[in-house]
């Protein structure tokens, strides 16, 4: 009895440590006129920051990076040179996104709710390499091992929502790598030295 008290404890431990520690920032999107909007972002502690706005076909169209960590940040958008169409708004801070969709019409900007979503979380040592991921979108993942030569193993992970993998890499010879776990609409990078 006292060692699944003491399993609990530590994993109410570790959630409270894991929970904290996650960025949770917060952005608002504010109409002004038919063109333009306001834009704030608040952040718990000071940290460098992405903004980019990206059109439905997948063009960068704006793209900041704060030059230092901020808490807080606002500033007036103009997108009368945007045409008319829908566009994803994302914050990056550190391994946290925040995404919101709007409309530009010549009667307005509307803007739709937000997405909080995660990057995954990579780790290699003793020739095991960990994966962990929230799939949020419920999208179909692989995950691919690149050496210099190419493609060196493939799995498909499918659209579980909790993916908590890890992968015995003592048969690959030593050199560098870089895993890759990407669906249809993302991708993501993580370089290993065996």
């Amino acid at each position: 009895m006292k060692t699944i008290k003491f399993l609990s404890t530590v994993l109410a431990v570790s959630i409270v440590a894991i929970a904290t520690a996650v960025e949770k920032p917060k952005m608002n999107v504010v109409p002004l006129s038919s063109d333009r909007a306001v834009v704030s972002i608040q952040n718990d502690r000071p940290a460098v920051f992405e903004l980019s706005i990206v059109a439905k076909n997948g063009d960068l169209v704006y793209y900041k990076q704060s030059a230092k960590p901020l808490n807080t940040y606002q500033k007036v958008y103009d997108f009368k040179e945007l045409e008319n169409g829908n566009y994803t708004l994302t914050l990056k801070v550190n391994d946290t996104r925040l995404s919101k969709e709007f409309e530009v019409a010549s009667s307005g900007i509307y803007v739709g709710e937000s997405k909080l979503r995660f990057d995954p979380y990579f780790a290699f040592a003793d020739d095991v390499l960990k994966l962990s991921f929230l799939n949020f979108d419920g999208e179909s993942y692989s995950l691919n091992i690149y050496d210099e030569n190419g493609l060196v193993y493939k799995s498909r992970l499918g659209k579980e929502f909790n993916m908590v993998n890890g992968y015995d890499l003592s048969a690959l010879a030593n050199g560098n790598y870089d895993v890759v776990l990407s669906s249809a609409n993302s991708e993501f990078t993580y370089s290993i030295v065996k």
